[in-house]
């Protein structure tokens, strides 16, 4: 499973910090899934790219 990459916000633009989130990990273990919401997010992050 890929986890998504913690990402930090510095003067309006998306810092991509290369560090994998210890929060959105454990989230993902536990759920064993990522919901809808967070998927919209990471899509709507790709796609800002």
């Amino acid at each position: 499973m890929v986890y998504p990459k913690k990402v930090r916000r510095v003067e309006d633009d998306w810092v991509d910090d290369d560090i994998y989130s210890d929060d959105f990990r454990e989230l993902l273990i536990e759920d064993d899934a990522i919901s809808a919401e967070e998927e919209a997010f990471m899509r709507g992050w790709e796609e800002a790219k």
